[in-house]
């Protein structure tokens, strides 16, 4: 029986290392966690969330015990919750923290122990629980969403009410009393501007349970441009509670066009939050006044319902506005930090007074839009060397366009051009409003990737795999987007961009009281805000201003330029010396089209179709990719274009040299196109057509 004696010794070694780990020396405490701002649920959903408690224990080892903490309540057990002890996020050692979640509110906390095996439980600590009474929250919100550039406005204070005057607005409601002592409560709210036009319901708060109303505030045309929404809890006649929610009403919406370029004045609300660069300390700054008064904003409407703008307000970088208030930039050319001194970074966001960017509507017609914006990247001090960069955004009827990077530098500049950044308004943080999945990544051939964040990860691949050829590098189409409830997404695609997500720089998460609080970099000190350098953590400017989110970044990985060249020249500061030039052009969209007609477009972009002309021929640049067109130069009065694609061709457009300014009639394989099939504007044709094959289009001019 030399087994069983030797299996008896295996569990009395067993049995007295447990009894040892039983015997561990640890202190332990208990916190109420409130949950960070910045964390969800947000809003209305905060309202009856359970209690949150955080253990923490102190050990040299890692705890061996069971520990569970114990709700009370007037002395009786209430709940008992087990949980599971890690280490620290930075060292994943002591402090050991667990959290237990508490529906139903104790008024006191007990932390057990017990060894696993054997032992009676042991106290570690306990602590008393202030049960908190009434909750309630409120928001208001139009009885329909409209995107605010369609009402003259950007970037409105996401815990505002923005609202046209002959709409309708919903105030919703959440209220919780934990006292027992509340049952009906009465609501209310109104404009202040009309106190007299009040509504009010009721709901019942007995037992605890939370209770939610909706009320419909009735229209106020002709109201004040900034109001505010009471919303009050009254029972027996007394006020329980009361919140204002500021208001801006449009009266009357600016005159835009369906397809157009507009300069205008966007409409914010808020003041520009202003920091002191050597104090820190925070004022304000007017907005109305905030840029010399002859500066307007450009607003580019398109017939699919996307927006694109160049805000004062973000230095004039352009960027998608969506509809639900949030935008997209695909950043600027960025220059590394010159080696004669800088402060901070040194970019066109740091123009905050627009000494040195303008935005210019060049062309505004019925086929075709093109503002062109000038720039110089300036540090904190509005300190510039000299490089002259000019983007170019063409857009057509369809809702895509392109955007066209000429970069006039020294010959040692060095650019980053591309990066994805999100635009949110003042109170938006990052987790209320960022879908997980953020970025799709399409293959020419149809595969597709999700980026999701947090936890996409960037790494070069691997050298081995790469020299054996079973990466393939070839452009992509990248979607974003902008919200999670948005289901438009911006598009990004340039033919010469054949690196991989895993060669570019996806943006960090940051953590604050050890849970993380943004999925990527966030920063305040852009758009609009002033006197704030980079920074590298949250801060409560999330109340005061406009943030941005940045996602990831191709850094240094540029494409190859369509054009470049050397020459001498003066740059912005007058100095004569060696300079290069290089162009480089993405076609840039905002759309919910599929995924089969985004790659469409693409290959049309990069592969446009062969053409045969009569009655004109060919200009001697017969493409041009910064503007998506074919170069013809018309020589009689009809034009028969022989389209022959190797892709399918959408919506081709054709820049006619020389053309007579009327266009009578346009046929294609016969077909006599109608006026919303087309848009012609004396010299570019825009056709909203599909070409899948050999097909030949008729022009006949008067």
């Amino acid at each position: 029986m030399k087994w069983l004696s030797l299996s008896f010794c295996l569990m009395l070694s067993v049995n007295a290392s447990y009894a040892a780990d039983c015997d561990e020396k640890v202190t332990g405490s208990i916190r109420i966690d409130p949950g960070h701002p910045w964390r969800p649920p947000f809003g209305l959903e905060r309202i009856g969330r359970p209690l949150e408690a955080v253990v923490e224990i102190a050990a040299e080892e890692r705890p061996y015990r069971e520990y569970w903490l114990e709700g009370r309540r007037e002395g009786r057990e209430l709940d008992r919750q087990m949980f599971h002890l890690t280490g620290s996020h930075l060292t994943g050692k002591s402090p050991y923290t667990g959290r237990a979640s508490f529906p139903d509110y104790p008024d006191e906390l007990v932390l057990y122990a017990r060894c696993r095996f054997q032992g009676e439980p042991t106290e570690i600590a306990r602590v008393k629980v202030d049960i908190p009474g009434l909750e309630a929250e409120a928001a208001a919100r139009p009885e329909a969403v409209v995107n605010p550039t369609d009402l003259g406005a950007v970037l409105v204070p996401a815990d505002w009410l923005l609202v046209e005057g002959s709409q309708k607005a919903q105030v919703q409601i959440a209220a919780l009393d934990r006292t027992g002592v509340l049952d009906r409560v009465k609501v209310e709210a109104w404009y202040d501007s009309a106190p007299l036009a009040r509504v009010a319901g009721d709901f019942s708060l007995r037992d605890g349970k939370r209770a939610e109303v909706a009320l419909w505030l009735p229209a106020a045309g002709g109201g004040p441009d900034r109001d505010v929404v009471h919303v009050s809890l009254t029972a027996n006649n007394r006020e329980l509670w009361h919140k204002k929610i500021p208001a801006m009403r449009v009266n009357r919406r600016p005159q835009l066009p369906v397809f157009g370029a507009t300069s205008l004045k966007l409409r914010y609300g808020a003041p520009i939050s202003v920091r002191d660069p050597k104090s820190g300390a925070l004022s304000s700054l007017d907005y109305n006044t905030g840029w010399s008064p002859e500066l307007n904003d450009v607003l580019v409407t398109l017939p699919n319902g996307s927006r694109f703008v160049f805000w004062r307000g973000s230095s004039y970088i352009p960027f998608w506005a969506g509809k639900h208030n949030t935008g997209l930039s695909y950043e600027w050319a960025e220059t590394s930090p010159p080696p004669d001194g800088f402060v901070d970074s040194v970019e066109p966001l740091m123009d905050k007074e627009l000494r040195y960017s303008r935005v210019e509507i060049v062309e505004s017609s019925s086929s075709r839009v093109h503002v062109r914006w000038t720039y110089q990247s300036t540090d904190f001090t509005y300190k510039v060397w000299g490089d002259a960069p000019t983007e170019d955004f063409y857009f057509y009827p369809d809702g895509f366009g392109t955007r066209v990077l000429n970069l006039r530098s020294a010959p040692e500049g060095d650019y980053e051009l591309s990066e994805f950044i999100l635009l949110a308004p003042q109170e938006a943080y990052p987790f209320s409003f960022m879908p997980r999945k953020l970025i799709d990544v399409l293959e020419l051939d149809g595969q597709k990737r999700i980026l999701e964040f947090p936890g996409f990860e960037s790494r070069k691949p691997d050298a081995e795999v790469e020299s054996a050829g079973r990466i393939e590098r070839r452009p992509k189409v990248y979607r974003v987007r902008l919200h999670k409830d948005d289901p438009a997404t911006a598009v990004y695609f340039n033919f010469n961009d054949v690196f991989l997500p895993e060669e570019l720089v996806a943006f960090r998460p940051f953590y604050d009281r050890g849970v993380m609080v943004t999925p990527a970099y966030w920063g305040s000190h852009w758009p609009l805000a002033r006197g704030n350098t980079t920074g590298r953590v949250i801060d409560d400017r999330i109340h005061l201003s406009p943030s941005h989110n940045s996602l990831i970044s191709w850094a240094r990985n540029r494409p190859k330029p369509i054009r470049t060249g050397a020459f001498e020249s003066l740059d912005t500061l007058g100095r004569s010396k060696p300079m290069v030039e290089n162009r480089w052009v993405w076609m840039i969209g905002m759309s919910e089209a599929s995924d089969g007609d985004l790659l469409d477009r693409a290959r049309t972009f990069m592969h446009p179709p062969s053409v045969e002309v009569r009655g004109a021929i060919l200009d001697h640049e017969a493409y041009s990719p910064e503007r998506r067109a074919i170069r013809i130069k018309v020589e009689k009065n009809e034009v028969e274009v022989v389209f022959k694609p190797v892709f399918p061709c959408l919506n081709p457009v054709l820049e006619l040299l020389n053309a007579p300014k009327e266009l009578a009639e346009v046929r294609l394989e016969g077909r006599l196109l109608a006026t919303k099939d087309y848009a012609w504007d004396g010299q570019t044709l825009w056709l909203n057509v599909r070409v899948e094959s050999v097909t030949p289009l008729r022009l006949k001019f008067r």
